[in-house]
């Protein structure tokens, strides 16, 4: 989701830790008291000494586990210690002890990357060709290489960049594949954040459905299925589309009726643009009984333009409680002459009062508590789409044309596909996806090929190199 953009490594709790014990402890007793599974995992022939069976297990399951080859011998015998603990009752559970163990090492749990002895400079190794195999398949996959990525590992097809571009092309096809762009776009905008929202059920009482919000998580992945197929992926339809998706549950947004399935329209009066006016987007980016303008700017500059905004003050005053027949604009008056909270809240609050023809669970309104809706508003400290603009169509029409906003979606991308945030050293990679993104016409489909043909893909820092910012 979008919280991990950029985690290497998130915090491991100690809750999390007895999970995953508890899994582990569960899956290797399923394993080795089924003979089938037991069989495939750990065989051993009658006759045969059971430690070296163990030994072979160690290497077979755990190059697929430990997503590389367990070669060394000590580091072997070290595993099939478990396994004789296990043994001293049955070959059966010294196999369960053996897996409990390779199932809770750091190995499995996390991603261990050493790199090659190529160097190339003072400041790259290569990968090898089952790191690079790992990175495609969790990049791509979610998971594990599976047993055709591991074909590909030992005929060498992972030693070049174009072979990793064409491992890249098969597994974007493969049913696992398919939705990578679609699963940033949903990470980028937050929508899974809906299935958990709270709104006041006296104002929203079909919100308080789970129904209804995961049809709007599923009108918004209709709507980025469409925008990467049907409207070639363009960065521009991003912001600008037409296209709405409906069914039973959000065609009272339109002003339609609609069944079970989701269908299209396109809205040609001036209320659909794309992103930006999804109900799932601005239900999440509003509060639970009004739209929140300071919400839908940080999002804009935080997520559209990378901007890093301060932390607030610890003096910030309370917001003003929704009042009958104020509007949310006058109720954020008091950001333009508090000083305590003009500083910040002009790069916000300006922004995101062109949202304000959308309530906050993203239905379109004319009023606001009884006054006319006042949606407009002024972009500044952006390097090309400062200037007033009034409502979501203006403020569409910017984003779609600004190299800011272009240059900060692949720098999204980057953070989502490597796990990480960008580094001085990145400054190459990241040029490198935005050139690719450029020459592909701003098609977001060509943002996997242009990610893989990174240094930042294929290489890693030396192990005994300076760590750089």
């Amino acid at each position: 989701d979008a919280s991990a953009f950029g985690l290497v490594q998130p915090h491991v709790t100690q809750v999390e830790l007895e999970n995953f014990q508890k899994a582990a402890d569960a899956i290797a007793k399923v394993i080795a008291g089924t003979p089938a599974t037991l069989n495939r995992v750990a065989p051993c022939e009658a006759g045969k000494v059971p430690a070296d069976c163990a030994k072979s297990a160690v290497q077979s399951f755990g190059e697929r586990a430990y997503r590389a080859p367990v070669t060394d011998a000590a580091d072997i015998d070290r595993h099939v210690q478990l396994f004789n603990v296990g043994a001293a009752i049955s070959y059966q559970y010294g196999i369960e002890m053996l897996l409990r163990g390779m199932l809770q090492s750091p190995r499995f749990l996390y991603r261990v990357e050493i790199g090659t002895g190529e160097k190339v400079g003072d400041l790259a190794v290569k990968l090898s060709p089952h790191e690079i195999a790992a990175r495609l398949s969790y990049t791509v996959w979610g998971t594990m290489p599976d047993a055709e990525l591991s074909q590909a590992i030992g005929s060498g097809a992972l030693s070049t960049p174009e072979g990793v571009a064409a491992q890249l092309e098969w597994m974007l096809q493969d049913e696992r594949g398919r939705k990578l762009v679609n699963r940033f776009l949903e990470s980028w905008t937050h929508i899974a954040a809906v299935a958990g929202l709270v709104k006041n059920p006296d104002i929203y009482p079909e919100f308080q459905a789970p129904s209804y919000r995961e049809s709007l998580k599923g009108q918004a992945a209709a709507f980025f299925d469409d925008l990467l197929t049907a409207q070639g992926g363009k960065l521009s339809a991003l912001f600008t589309s037409p296209t709405v998706f409906y069914n039973k549950d959000t065609a009272a947004h339109y002003g339609l009726t609609g069944g079970d399935a989701f269908q299209s329209t396109q809205r040609s009066d001036g209320t659909a643009f794309g992103m930006l006016t999804l109900p799932a987007f601005l239900a999440v980016q509003g509060k639970p009984n009004e739209s929140s303008p300071i919400y839908r700017g940080r999002f804009v500059r935080e997520a559209l333009l990378c901007q890093q905004l301060p932390p607030p003050p610890p003096n910030i005053p309370s917001p003003p409680e929704v009042t009958p027949g104020s509007s949310t604009r006058e109720r954020l008056a008091e950001h333009e002459v508090n000083e305590a909270c003009k500083g910040c809240h002009r790069l916000l609050d300006p922004i995101g009062f062109g949202f304000e023809n959308y309530d906050t669970v993203g239905r379109y309104r004319t009023e606001d508590g009884g006054k006319p809706v006042d949606a407009s508003g002024e972009m500044v400290g952006t390097l090309d789409i400062d200037g007033k603009f009034n409502g979501i169509g203006e403020l569409a029409a910017k984003l779609a044309q600004s190299k800011e906003v272009e240059e900060c979606l692949t720098r999204q991308w980057f953070r989502f596909a490597t796990d990480r945030f960008e580094r001085e050293s990145d400054g190459c990679s990241m040029k490198s996806v935005l050139d690719g993104f450029q020459a592909s016409g701003q098609d977001l489909n060509a943002l996997p090929k242009a990610i893989v043909a990174t240094d930042a893909f294929l290489y890693r820092r030396p192990l005994d190199a300076q760590v750089m910012p």
